[in-house]
């Protein structure tokens, strides 16, 4: 760190910028900075408090070496961050620095006790006001370097020694996600790769949407694949939520990501298999096992063994044996029954929206990163972080967790 009082800047005061100012006022020790946070709206963490469904999924409890298996490409870049701030240093420091308790539940995913991300949202806010200057309703227009950074906000010029890039990536606009950090970025030379949703809910195309609409708000677990120009690209398995306008559910927001933006040029469906755990042929014997027993049973009843009774209904009537009987089954019958079971074809209408997405994939390059540090590798005292980042990982904590470990690596780079 340079000698003298240290002027840092923050753009953006969202998780990424607020974990940020949280870590160098943990760690600022005697060292003499002067922080401050430019966010454009009213309010700090305003996406932060949708995180969770309200709850606020803080991180995924993982061994690092695990953890990272959830950050697609971008594992790799950033396990050194995520190695010198783990999961568990993320626990200690909201439950010993912020007096949040946290709880576990199901595949390691720590939430606080009080289930409340406004909550976590308003403790982070007040660990830091004290010593961190908080300037909201300033919109920045332009970032120029010279021997300093010159920030031209709204409300006057501000100059800093160093910046952190954090305003976020482009979903959920009206958070103030607006893509803000590609702009900067791109202006001060950074290569930004063309951004899309992740973690999106998709919209299915007419037909499918009869289906889908008839079980709206039905969670059943399935293998959901992507299919491209009659091909399959991607799969995730998980639950999956029927809605009115399509798909949703952790399987599906797992998917978007994988989905083209021109996929309504390329013919793209999802294909739900409702027994991963069984083959077609596994399932074929096990019907006409099922058909000989009961021979009166309905075979919408004989379905539901497989899938829950509503969607049982729906899948027999895509396949017109609604109304038939075991004992009036036929071969081909059978074997349409069972295709709606395993390869469920439901016509994707067009690429999941930004606008809905709870991240965003794409970003800065992260090839023009210090992945130990954050640090831009072409504008010395440049530190980038969050969805700013070609960086975005599976729904379950993984993406707050990645902010977490990327403002521990940057607040120990300024201080020093």
């Amino acid at each position: 760190m340079k000698e003298g009082k240290v002027r840092v800047g923050i753009i953006g005061g969202g998780a990424a910028g607020l974990f940020t100012a949280c870590q160098l006022n943990r760690l600022r020790g005697s060292s003499d900075i002067d922080i401050t946070i430019i966010e454009k709206t009213s309010v700090l963490g305003k996406k932060l408090t949708l995180t969770g469904h309200g709850r606020c999924n803080i991180t995924n409890r993982k061994e690092p070496s695990e953890f990272k298996k959830g950050l697609h490409e971008a594992g790799n870049f950033l396990y050194p961050a995520i190695k010198e701030f783990s999961p568990d240093d993320t626990v200690k420091f909201f439950e010993k620095d912020l007096g949040l308790k946290l709880k576990e539940e199901d595949n390691n995913r720590m939430f606080p006790v009080c289930d409340s991300a406004v909550k976590v949202r308003d403790t982070l806010v007040s660990y830091i006001s004290d010593n961190v200057r908080i300037i909201c309703d300033s919109k920045v227009l332009d970032i120029a370097k010279g021997e300093d950074f010159e920030v031209y906000t709204t409300k006057g010029d501000m100059h800093f020694d160093v910046l952190v890039l954090s305003c976020g990536g482009g979903s959920f606009p009206e958070t103030g996600s607006t893509g803000d950090s590609y702009i900067f970025a791109t202006g001060l030379g950074h290569t930004v790769v063309p951004i899309r949703a992740a973690l999106a809910p998709v919209k299915v195309d007419a037909k499918a949407r009869e289906f889908t609409s008839a079980l709206s708000g039905v969670s059943v677990n399935a293998n959901a694949s992507l299919y491209c120009s009659g091909s399959r690209s991607a799969s995730s398995e998980g639950d999956v939520l029927f809605a009115d306008f399509g798909l949703t559910g952790p399987a599906i927001m797992e998917l978007s990501r994988e989905i083209p933006t021109d996929i309504a040029d390329m013919n793209g469906w999802i294909e739900l298999d409702f027994t991963p755990f069984m083959s077609d042929e596994q399932i074929d014997k096990e019907f006409q096992k099922l058909i000989n027993e009961h021979p009166d049973t309905k075979v919408s009843t004989l379905a539901s063994k497989f899938v829950p009774s509503s969607v049982s209904r729906e899948l027999t009537a895509r396949a017109k044996v609604t109304d038939l009987y075991a004992q009036n089954f036929t071969k081909q019958n059978r074997k349409a029954l069972c295709k709606e079971i395993k390869h469920l074809e439901l016509g994707i209408d067009e690429a999941p929206s930004l606008e809905r997405a709870y991240v965003t994939r794409g970003g800065v390059v992260l090839k023009e990163v210090d992945r130990k540090t954050m640090q831009s590798k072409i504008v010395p005292g440049l530190y980038i972080i969050g969805e700013a980042l070609d960086i975005d990982g599976i729904s379950g904590g993984y993406n707050l967790q990645c902010c977490m470990s990327e403002a521990y690596v940057v607040s120990r780079s300024i201080l020093g």
